[in-house]
């Protein structure tokens, strides 16, 4: 009998059977507490925050490995997004560092019929007579190089055909003496020549065009060429014609202006062939404040066939309340850089040839809005006029707003624009432009063509005046003549001439000669590059006839190149790249689920190969 409590072992299998033993276990009681085991959860990495983004991360992958094609567009997508981004800034970038920048080298040249140094409005006529040569003087040791004076057509011919030249002879006549270019602004209609209803209008157009262009023609011949030399080779035709108080309370006409510039123009190229004509300054705000009225009026002009009727055009460059350094392009915006819009005008009327000269330049002081302190205006007045040298090979002469307040051309200088104040101190303005000079500023040829009468030309030995169209030459037949120009830049091409009686000649630049040879069957101008690839600074040219026959050089174009080309390029092309890269996977990954490309499985480094045929010859019996 079993006994309570105990359990009798089961026999041993496939054995004998053994003795019974028993086990004593103790009476099970019913127990009052229930033990639940918790869930098992995953350690906690220290901190928290970590374990869920690994949670999130792969649940993510999870997702991915269960939705492959998700992944891929989503890939594509940031590819494409990163590649239109860099794309987009590099174009932006572009469009910020490089609008407007020419830096020479690219056909066809700005041919500039001058210099570039230091220029100024002015109206000597203001002056005693006995003080016009001081302030000449003052002006030539201070380093200015050409001024911008107004010449009264009512002054000069008060009646029909009598002409009154004394006080602009003597004003002429100091210019010279002083070695500084005077621009003729012809303007100021007599009121012999206006239509009755517009007597109180002194800029008002004359009746007859052909009135102007005789008066034009007679500036001309008065100081044409005296021993080869014009004493005035810059004559502007009119001023602010798209203004209706200077085109005799009319709406701006530019077809009447074409007219009177054309006229003008041919009466001037009679008298003195060599002459240039300069384009009327055109208001930026006229007419009626339009902001872009002298872009505008300019592409009337040419649409009215004005391009044949001027060698340089003229701009009104207003820094406003901007700094030199700041290159947005605003046509309602006054800044140094909306310049660019103007040339911008003349390249897409096809008329890139030509330069720009910003014949009303600079900033104004005050409190106001669109003006900057007095050392801003001297500061920027500077930093622009280097800005323009170095980047804007189509920029000709900058001219200071004014020499004194008061009534100037354009309208009157309003205090704050000034070079000198009315009690004749120097202006901040003055003295920065003057030390700019003096330290070499204009010393050296900026970018872009340097004419052979410019004053960076430094001529040894007897050479002769050539004029071939709208480009002067010197040539000479002197043994050991030489011309050395200073220049700065990152190149040089010169534009000398072949033939069969050029001379051999002595070349080099910065000391290292360069072969030259230019002997030829037919006489013809070639540009030569003479240095290229040189460090962006100064340099020095050397040209030199060493022998029998002559040397003939028609100018020198400096280049240099343009700043930050290959960072922008490199983040343009990077963004194509990307953008490539993602629209190709978008493109395989809808082809893949279309079916009409078959997946790829990975890459099999070690493939299994096909299995070979028993190469093995049958045994012999």
């Amino acid at each position: 009998m079993a006994l309570s409590g105990r359990r009798r072992s089961s026999p041993a299998p496939d054995g004998p059977l053994s003795p019974a033993i028993v086990e004593e276990t103790p009476p099970s009681r019913p127990s009052s507490h229930r033990f639940r085991v918790p869930p098992s959860r995953p350690e906690a990495a220290p901190g928290g925050p970590p374990a869920a983004v690994g949670r999130f991360v792969r649940g993510g992958a999870a997702a991915l490995s269960r939705q492959p094609d998700a992944g891929r567009f989503g890939v594509a997508l940031l590819l494409s997004l990163l590649g239109l981004l860099l794309a987009g800034g590099g174009v932006v970038a572009d469009l910020a560092f490089h609008r407007g920048v020419e830096t020479g080298g690219s056909a066809p040249w700005v041919r500039h019929p001058s210099g570039r140094g230091l220029a100024t409005n002015v109206d000597l006529t203001r002056f005693a007579p006995g003080d016009i040569e001081a302030v000449v003087a003052a002006l030539q040791q201070s380093g200015f190089r050409y001024v911008r004076q107004s010449v009264s057509w009512a002054e000069i011919e008060p009646t029909p055909g009598a002409y009154v030249w004394e006080p602009y002879d003597a004003i002429v006549e100091a210019l010279t003496r002083h070695l500084l270019e005077p621009v003729v602004v012809l303007h100021d209609s007599p009121g012999w020549a206006r239509a009755p209803a517009q007597q109180d209008s002194p800029d008002a157009p004359p009746v007859d065009a052909a009135a102007y262009a005789r008066f034009a023609e007679a500036v001309a011949a008065r100081y044409g060429p005296v021993d080869g030399r014009s004493r005035v080779s810059f004559l502007q035709l009119w001023d602010l014609p798209n203004r209706p108080d200077r085109w005799g309370g009319m709406p701006a006409d530019a077809a009447g202006y074409v007219e009177l510039l054309s006229l003008g123009f041919n009466a001037v190229r009679s008298a003195n062939p060599n002459a240039t004509v300069v384009l009327a300054e055109l208001d930026p705000g006229a007419p009626h404040g339009a902001p872009d009225g002298d872009l505008g009026f300019l592409r009337d002009l040419y649409r009215n066939g004005a391009r044949p009727y001027f060698n340089v055009a003229a701009a009104a460059v207003d820094g406003g309340g901007r700094s030199p350094f700041d290159r947005r392009v605003d046509p309602g915006t006054a800044s140094l850089s909306r310049a660019v819009l103007f040339r911008e005008a003349m390249v897409e009327a096809g008329d890139d040839a030509k330069p720009v000269w910003a014949t009303h330049y600079g900033w104004r002081t005050g409190a106001d809005a669109g003006s900057v302190t007095a050392a801003d205006q001297a500061a920027y007045a500077v930093a622009g006029l280097e800005r323009a040298r170095t980047e804007w090979a189509w920029m000709g002469p900058m001219f200071a707003w004014g020499l004194v307040p008061g009534p100037g051309l354009g309208g009157a200088v309003e205090p704050g624009r000034e070079l000198l104040r009315a009690n004749g101190v120097a202006t901040p303005l003055y003295d920065a432009l003057a030390t700019f000079a003096a330290d070499g500023g204009t010393a050296a040829a900026p970018t872009g063509f340097l004419p052979v009468d410019a004053p960076q030309f430094d001529l040894e030995g007897n050479w002769d005046v050539q004029h071939l169209g709208s480009t002067i030459y010197r040539t000479t037949r002197e043994d050991d003549a030489r011309t050395t120009v200073r220049f700065v830049g990152t190149g040089a091409v010169a534009l000398l001439r072949f033939g069969p009686d050029a001379g051999q000649v002595k070349a080099s630049v910065d000391g290292e000669p360069i072969a030259l040879a230019l002997d030829a069957i037919q006489a013809q101008d070639v540009p030569i590059s003479l240095a290229d690839g040189l460090e962006d600074g100064p340099h020095m040219l050397t040209l030199e006839l060493d022998g029998p026959g002559q040397l003939t050089i028609g100018g020198l174009e400096v280049v240099r190149d343009t700043p930050l080309r290959w960072p922008v390029a490199l983040v343009v092309v990077g963004g194509v790249g990307l953008l490539f890269l993602g629209l190709r996977e978008a493109v395989y990954t809808i082809a893949h689920r279309t079916g009409r490309l078959q997946r790829r499985r990975g890459i099999e480094f070690w493939p299994e190969l096909p299995p070979l045929q028993d190469w093995r010859p049958a045994r012999r019996a």
